[in-house]
């Protein structure tokens, strides 16, 4: 009896802290799901034809955006630039591109995703492979190439991407 007792507690403990961490698992950080999560090849991944590493000082982009002269705000590590209506990026010292953020609706992902695109749309797109977690109260869906060292998030509500993020994993 006093065995069987035992076992039941030991059961309903491990039950309770399992949904416990379903339930808590979209609060965790990002590098909890890089880690856990199933890589995702995103080495064709890019905005505009620009891709994450490229330089704002390479002739293409200064074309295309010109010379980056005003930070759109102040950071300590990154320099964040608006570089075209509801598109942003962030860049290193050396002016490398590492972080992409787009709230376009007329700039899709490399797969086709836009703002205002459904989940469904975006899993079929980019595959099973994915995360969810929340940040500032925003539901998002991600995929880590751990490969290539980036990963993609889609920032939704109700189901419709309010924009995407293209970054290089050293943007956690």
């Amino acid at each position: 009896m006093y065995k069987k007792a035992i076992l039941i507690t030991i059961s309903i403990f491990l039950l309770l802290t399992g949904s416990l961490i379903f339930l808590l698992k979209h609060n965790f950080n990002r590098s909890f799901h890089h880690k856990y999560t199933a890589n995702t090849n995103l080495s064709s991944e890019n905005m505009n034809g620009f891709y994450l590493y490229d330089n704002i000082h390479d002739e293409k982009f200064l074309k295309a955006y010109g010379r980056q002269n005003h930070k759109s705000f102040d950071h300590d590590v990154y320099n964040y630039y608006t570089i075209d209506n509801d598109i942003q990026i962030a860049t290193n010292q050396q002016d490398e591109i590492l972080h992409f953020s787009v709230a376009n609706k007329d700039v899709p992902s490399s797969k086709g995703i836009k703002v205002g695109d459904s989940l469904k749309k975006v899993k079929a797109a980019y595959g099973k492979n994915f995360y969810k977690r929340s940040e500032q109260g925003v539901d998002i869906l991600g995929y880590v190439d751990k490969r290539n060292h980036q990963f993609i998030e889609f920032w939704h509500y109700q189901d419709k991407v309010l924009f995407y993020t293209l970054d290089d994993n050293s943007m956690k």
